[in-house]
């Protein structure tokens, strides 16, 4: 029986079923996609100069292209991210498979490119910058300021990320790789994009907008919402129980990879007091949750190895998912 158990764990953990998930993903986004019940964008607010990317990507299968191909790109750089840092010391890709599980859970977030796909491929693509200064604080102001200038020409179109700077300054803090020139880097970063495009005569700075706030709700029925919420509350949970399980373990890794995964504890905990705060768009900083969520099942299904049951917990999530994606059709 332990054998048999031991195969299904491999399985879970292996290419060929985050293949398969991606194959699920394409198939069951695409259906909800054209049933056109999901097609009203729940993004809302705007950027410092611009209106959100919703605007730009207005008909609806490009912003469904978008967001399917944005998926699958923050699997293959979470799959280059491991290759490189070896912040999972065991070989998975149950990470890549979580996380396409938990973006079909809600079929608004798999139908149309939104703020917070946008906001976690940007983190991903920070995380190979900010990785590689560990402990290089004389040759990290580089890559500070590409950060850096990366979330300020972002919030041009979205004021979401720059909520973003607090996470990724403390992120090169851990790192240790933030001086006095690092911090200048940073602010020279921010202040960049602006520059640019006033010069450029992009942008007027009269018309500069503060940012207004809608609801992301008012885009769901009102039988819809505890279904999110549910699940929001419940996936915030379990986050917190496997970060908690880890980095027991994690604490007897190596210094780097002690402060490579850390990081990915202040993402989760930026995730969800961003919720709470701009709670009315609380649907932007999903994504990122469900990241950490995959992160941290990818470390329980490698550190706790003597569990031969752990298959158990993904089997719960894709069904839990599942029946939250099958009940938005009957709501």
């Amino acid at each position: 029986m332990a054998y048999r158990e031991e195969r299904i764990n491999e399985f879970l953990n292996s290419r060929f079923m985050m293949v398969i998930m991606g194959i699920v993903y394409a198939v069951v986004s695409y259906f909800a996609f054209t049933s056109g019940l999901f097609n009203a964008s729940m993004d809302s607010g705007n950027g410092v100069f611009f209106n959100d990317a919703d605007i730009v990507l207005s008909p609806p299968l490009v912003s469904f292209g978008v967001n399917t191909a944005c998926v699958f790109a923050i699997v293959a750089l979470t799959i280059l991210l491991n290759k490189t840092y070896t912040f999972i010391r065991e070989v998975t890709y149950i990470y890549g498979a979580t996380f396409m599980i938990l973006q079909l859970a809600c079929p608004y977030g798999c139908t149309q490119f939104s703020t917070g796909i946008g906001l976690c491929l940007l983190t991903l693509v920070v995380q190979l910058l900010m990785f590689s200064t560990y402990q290089r604080k004389q040759v990290s102001q580089q890559r500070v300021f590409l950060v850096f200038f990366l979330v300020a020409l972002c919030s041009l179109f979205q004021y979401a990320f720059l909520a973003l700077i607090v996470p990724f300054f403390i992120g090169f803090a851990q790192m240790r790789a933030i001086n006095f020139r690092g911090v200048l880097a940073a602010l020279f970063g921010l202040a960049t994009p602006f520059w640019l495009a006033i010069g450029l005569g992009l942008i007027d700075p009269t018309t500069a907008m503060l940012p207004t706030f809608g609801s992301a709700m008012d885009v769901l029925q009102e039988q819809e919402i505890p279904v999110l919420l549910v699940g929001l509350i419940v996936l915030a949970l379990l986050t917190f129980v496997l970060i908690v399980m880890n980095v027991l373990k994690i604490m007897s890794y190596r210094l780097q990879l002690r402060v490579y995964n850390s990081f990915y504890l202040v993402l989760a905990l930026f995730s969800i007091v961003m919720m709470g705060i701009d709670y009315r768009n609380f649907i932007v900083y999903l994504p990122l949750l469900n990241y950490c969520f995959a992160i941290q099942v990818a470390q329980a299904f490698t550190i706790h190895t003597n569990a031969t049951r752990r298959y158990v917990l993904l089997i719960l999530v894709l069904l839990a998912c599942a029946a939250a994606h099958a009940s938005y059709y009957f709501l």
